[in-house]
Order: C-alpha cells, then sequence, then structure tokens
C-alpha cells in the first residue's frame, strides 16, 4: 500500500512541479485565441499530460515548449514501467 501512496504523491508532485515549469516558460506556449494564461490554466495542462489524455487549448510553438512535454511525458512513462515492475515482485 505504501508503494501505491507514494505513487500518487509523485504523480501530484510532478503535475504541480511541471505546470510551474509551463507557467516559467509560458511565451512557448500558446492557444488558437492568443490569450493570457493562468496558473490554473497550466495545472489543467500539466494534469491532462499527466493523465495521458492528451494536451488542452495550450500547445507548444517552439522546441522548448515540446521537450517540456516530452521530459513530462517520459517521467510518467518510467514511473508506469518501474511501478508495474514493482509490482510484479509481490
Amino acid at each position: 500500500m505504501k508503494i501505491v501512496i507514494r505513487t500518487v504523491l509523485f504523480h501530484i508532485l510532478c503535475i504541480f512541479v511541471f505546470a510551474c515549469l509551463y507557467y516559467y516558460f509560458r511565451d512557448n506556449f500558446t492557444t488558437k485565441t492568443k490569450e493570457e494564461f493562468t496558473i490554473l490554466d497550466y495545472i489543467f495542462l500539466s494534469t491532462t499530460i499527466q493523465s495521458t489524455v492528451g494536451l488542452t487549448d495550450i500547445y507548444p510553438v517552439n522546441f522548448y515548449g515540446k521537450l517540456i512535454i516530452i521530459i513530462q511525458q517520459l517521467v510518467l512513462i518510467m514511473t508506469n514501467v518501474f511501478t508495474v515492475y514493482i509490482f510484479t515482485f509481490y
């Protein structure tokens, strides 16, 4: 049970860390309406990526925006792979 709780907390931490990164690099993201976004919009973006739903109305426009999203997806994949690997031994 401890592994499940740690995994959930890790995912929540990743959502907030990457939301802060998206907010810090906000010039690398846009939408069709070119509106200004709040931190809540970036938390929503990070949550949809972390839950593997996909992108929201915010999307990356250059290399750094795409790179941050790729890093978050790789962290998610590695976490899921290692979690499944750990559960197969118990």
